[in-house]
């Protein structure tokens, strides 16, 4: 990049200039790993977005944090790889092909496997490439030479091998167990890509005749439509209601079936009636019941979406024609009671968002039990680290749960399950096509299983895949455990638990030390952002108006280390947008000042100012490095602006104007720019030209060091400051009072009855007098006339006269205005506070902040009563 001495006229213009930097770090390789590196390394993996559509915040975030911490690992040292990728979101990338396809009038079928993979790529090349684009326009600093795609070739080998590995070691079979099928999919589900929604509906009351008596036992079912698949029903065995009744018969209606009525712990007496229908093949709950009590599974709904030939006369019809019609029968024949409004969670597809269907289905599953237990010895042990450690208990209590999963998926996108059939009956389990005949009979017609792997199969080999396992590549031996994983909270289940036993299985080491979950994006009412609310906010959009360093001081500001949910407003990002221009100005003010002085003048002494701003800055690199070291991403950004608005700006360029040493003006910018780099990189990246004579990428830069500084000497000084500053903003304050800007006119007098407060006045008289903009700055023994006051200290009060300033009749009237508007306000909490149906449902938090309001504003009304009765006077 070439080095500019003039800056640019105008507000920072970051569209213009991130894009011009984004390509300089890109066409210069500048986040590329060492291929040989020296002294410390840190690596991580980037959580892959899926090829589905645009980034969304919640991308925006996974990227932006892992990316502050890379970059400030450059500048401390470390050789640093970042991996990159993007994964082929199996369903979820099948469904939206699917979905351009029905706008032509077609379907998958109607294409064929081959034909439909070809269009799923096509599409993928689109907009895949428009996903690492956006990835580029927030600046991630990752390695694009190590480029992932879960669908690469030695990816997909990878996974295969994985498989083949699970099966050889009996960790993979084949076999009938419910799942939960999605019936828009039509595919198989795991357990966790079920999401339970509360919806309204009905608990239908059923009387089920015993056998040879005129009794009956009464069941409440949600879904009377899958009555037909009964095999039993269940009752508490402790259930004094039923006990005369268990071993008999029943006769299950709308059919001739009998089927027993058992005892079992997991039926809840204060459900219903008591009594639970048994279908084993259409309810999770309902199949382990029937598991331990041997009951047969009898299907009468195929894929979740007809019914089948058990289901008799109502063969072929819907799910909901079936209720329909059964609810209408059941009522003919006197056996349906009653029905209530009834509330409860039913289960949806977390892809497609349509209700699934338990089914009894032939899938491959992964037995979990064992290898989740040393994934969760190691993490219990320290190996890895969560951050904040309450996730530890939510990660505990799954892993020690965890079913088999469920890993074969009845779609075309994604990557073939490694089994071949012969006629014969016998199966082949490779990484590869067989080469060789049928040992058994000798045929070569070989079929592939139709199936493909869960999309999370893959996901889970992502921090030792990317960097080319199984082969026993230099990556893997230089990265391998990563430094670092950066992640939401909501998916520990898909991915990082995963990711922690197949690691451990297939590597014998845990696949990062830290894992730093943050938390989810919401929008500025606090909701959860999602299409069906309309609520989302595309990152490009607000990087087109705002600029990305922008999005990403925001995004950083509301991150904290207990990984809080995250509430977005444009405002906020406006806000960071300001900032990133004050940092622009005060650097241009910085440059010019530079420029106006002969290098003679730049050798002079530092002053009172210049100790003080080095003592901040070396107070800044502490903080910072802490914040850093330990995510707390929101503080770093709090000490940035803390320090870059009001020490640097407000207090030392404002004072560089009458004691200027530009030497250390331009040493505290370069230093600060380092520092603030991770966060807001592109701008500090454009100004580090101005500041720096080396024509290199700030990346490049080194950790600054710190001022050395005399202690006492440094603490005497930040007193000092302390003291002039106060009075400043007691003067300002004062001023602002009466909307006095000018300096003109304005006389401060000082009254002080401590000598070494009186002695420091003096010593910086002049110092106060133009920082607060004030025409003349005295010290007094008496109280000049018709002058309103203000206590800085207790022993220390100013002074102001106020004729030929104000107004003091018309000052009053504005001042009354006010009063009559606290009034109002004070009166709109007291009627809170007296309303005591509020005070009992009120929280605790809002009626401390009330009651903290209500003194603000009361102490507000007695000053500005008080200064009425000091204008008053003056008047009379």
């Amino acid at each position: 990049m070439q080095q500019k001495k003039t800056m640019p006229e105008g507000p920072y213009q970051p569209k213009e200039t991130e894009q011009s930097i984004a390509s300089y770090w890109l066409d210069n390789n500048l986040f590329k790993a060492p291929d040989n590196p020296e002294g410390p390394v840190f690596s991580m993996v980037m959580p892959p977005p899926n090829i589905t559509s645009s980034l969304h915040l919640g991308h925006a975030l996974d990227l932006t944090l892992p990316d502050i911490i890379a970059r400030y690992k450059r500048i401390k040292g470390f050789s640093v790889c970042w991996f990159p990728g993007t994964d082929q979101a199996g369903i979820a990338t099948h469904n939206v092909v699917e979905r351009a396809l029905e706008k032509e009038g077609l379907n998958r079928e109607d294409l064929g496997r081959e034909a439909f993979i070809e269009k799923v790529w096509e599409w993928k090349e689109s907009c895949g490439n428009r996903i690492i684009e956006q990835i580029h326009l927030l600046g991630a600093s990752a390695d694009w030479s190590r480029l992932r795609f879960t669908k690469d070739p030695a990816y997909e080998k990878a996974i295969r091998h994985a498989f083949v590995r699970y099966y050889q070691d009996g960790l993979i079979y084949k076999g009938h167990r419910i799942v939960q099928y999605c019936p828009r999919c039509k595919t198989a589900l795991s357990d966790i890509e079920v999401d339970f929604v509360e919806e309204n509906n009905f608990l239908y009351y059923i009387h089920y005749p015993i056998e040879n008596t005129d009794e009956f036992v009464t069941v409440a079912t949600t879904r009377p439509e899958t009555m037909l698949g009964d095999s039993a029903v269940a009752v508490n065995p402790s259930d004094e209601r039923y006990q005369k009744w268990l071993g008999k018969k029943l006769l299950l209606p709308l059919t001739q079936r009998l089927i027993p009525l058992i005892a079992d712990d997991h039926v809840e007496k204060d459900f219903g009636t008591g009594a639970l229908k048994i279908t084993p093949a259409h309810d999770s709950a309902d199949y382990l019941i029937g598991q331990r009590h041997q009951l047969p599974e009898i299907s009468v709904i195929d894929e979740g979406r007809t019914m089948n030939e058990n289901a008799g006369p109502y063969q072929g019809l819907s799910i909901a024609k079936a209720r329909e019609a059964i609810l209408l029968d059941l009522e003919k024949q006197g056996l349906l009671i009653k029905k209530e409004p009834y509330t409860h969670s039913v289960g949806h597809c977390s892809r497609c968002h349509k209700t699934v269907e338990p089914v009894i289905s032939e899938q491959w599953f992964l037995k979990t039990h064992h290898i989740a237990q040393n994934a969760l010895q190691r993490v219990e042990a320290g190996d890895t680290r969560f951050i904040p450690d309450r996730w530890l208990k939510v990660y505990r209590d799954w892993m020690e749960n965890i079913n088999d999963w469920c890993i074969s998926r009845q779609i075309w996108w994604g990557v073939q399950i490694p089994v071949w059939y012969c006629s014969c009956g016998e199966i082949y389990v490779a990484e590869e096509v067989p080469s060789s005949p049928c040992q058994k009979c000798g045929s070569n017609q070989w079929q592939q299983d139709e199936d493909v792997l869960d999309t999370w199969f893959g996901s889970a080999l992502w921090p030792f895949a990317v960097m080319s396992w199984p082969d026993n590549s230099s990556d893997l031996s230089k990265y391998y455990p990563s430094s670092l994983l950066v992640t939401g909270f909501d998916i520990i289940f898909f991915w990082v638990a995963r990711m922690l036993f197949a690691g451990l299985y297939f590597t014998g080491q845990v696949p990062f030390k830290d894992v730093y979950f943050h938390g989810l994006i919401r929008d500025s009412q606090g909701r959860k952002m999602s299409k069906s609310l309309n609520n989302g906010i595309d990152p490009a959009e607000l990087i087109e108006k705002y600029g990305a360093d922008a999005l990403r001081f925001t995004l950083a500001s509301l991150s904290t280390v207990h990984g809080q949910d995250i509430c977005v407003d444009p405002v906020k990002i406006a806000s960071s947008r300001n900032f990133i221009n004050k940092i622009w100005n005060a650097s241009r003010f910085a440059l010019d000042k530079i420029d106006s002085i002969q290098e003679s003048d730049s050798s002079k002494l530092p002053n009172h100012w210049d100790l003080w701003i080095q003592s901040r800055w070396n107070h800044l690199f502490a903080q910072l490095n802490e914040h850093f070291e330990n995510f707390r991403f929101n503080e770093a950004c709090n000490v940035i602006y803390s320090f870059f608005w009001d020490d640097f700006c407000d207090w030392y360029i404002e004072a560089s104007k009458f004691c200027l040493n530009p030497k250390l003006l331009q040493d505290i910018l370069r230093k600060t720019l380092i520092m603030m780099h991770p966060i807001i990189p592109f701008v500090t990246e454009s100004l580090w030209a101005f500041f720096d004579d080396s024509d290199q990428s700030i990346m490049k830069a080194v950790l600054p060091e710190k001022y050395q500084l005399n202690p006492q000497e440094s603490t005497d000084n930040q007193n000092e400051i302390d003291f002039i500053q106060r009075l400043v903003k007691s003067v300002r304050q004062l001023k602002s009072e009466f909307n006095l800007a000018s300096p003109e006119g304005i006389n401060i007098y000082v009254k002080s009855s401590c000598k070494n407060k009186a002695k420091l006045i003096q010593t910086f008289a002049k110092d106060i007098q133009l920082l607060a903009k004030v025409e003349q700055l005295s010290l007094c023994e008496s109280v000049p006339p018709n002058a309103v006051s203000s206590i800085v200290y207790s022993d220390l009060e100013i002074w102001m006269p106020l004729p030929g300033l104000v107004d003091i009749e018309k000052d009053i009237l504005l001042k009354q205005k006010k009063i009559d508007k606290l009034q109002k306000e004070i009166e709109k909490i007291a009627s809170k506070i007296s309303n005591q149906n509020f005070i009992q449902h009120a929280p605790k938090h809002l009626l401390e902040e009330i009651q903290v309001q209500d003194q603000e504003l009361k102490a507000q009304l007695a000053h500005l009563q008080q200064r009425i009765d000091d204008l008053a006077q003056m008047k009379a």
